[in-house]
């Protein structure tokens, strides 16, 4: 439902879900993506903050008739270094999206290049946020006070 109207009551809004689809989101009916034994055509990854994808998951319940995937849960988010992930193996929606494409076998050198860019991009928040934890405690403590510590 999306501001009192009910999608599911018009027919534009059918969904057509077609063959080889499968949404990467872990719940107990999940297989891992290694041991997918069929040819992936349609990745769907719900993108937005964990709670976010859980809202988008229950209330789309079409999504409950797709296959799912999850991922190995040894995997270490880039993102943990300026987010907080609610536990551990949870990753990004594009660190998520490369290590099962590199799971079906799609070319792992194009898609480290997609994870070199996340990476830049962590490594500016990081510095962003570094920054603004020295602005704050330069605020707090005065230099006077950093100089006699």
């Amino acid at each position: 439902m999306n501001g009192g109207i009910e999608f599911e009551e018009y027919e534009e809004f059918e969904i057509v879900i077609p063959p080889g689809s499968v949404l990467l989101f872990p719940t107990k009916k999940s297989i891992g993506v290694e041991e997918v034994d069929f040819e992936v055509k349609n990745l769907i990854v719900l993108d937005g903050t964990w709670d976010k994808a859980k809202r988008m998951y229950h209330e789309n319940p079409w999504l409950k008739l797709l296959p799912h995937l999850k991922l190995d849960p040894s995997n270490m988010s880039l993102y943990s270094e300026v987010r907080h992930q609610p536990k551990a193996g949870c990753l990004s929606t594009i660190e998520s999206i490369v290590c099962a494409l590199k799971a079906f076998g799609d070319n792992p050198e194009e898609l480290d290049d997609l994870l070199g860019v996340f990476e830049s991009m962590v490594g500016d928040q990081r510095r962003c946020k570094d920054e603004r934890l020295n602005q704050i405690s330069t605020v707090l403590l005065p230099n006077e006070v950093l100089d006699s510590a």
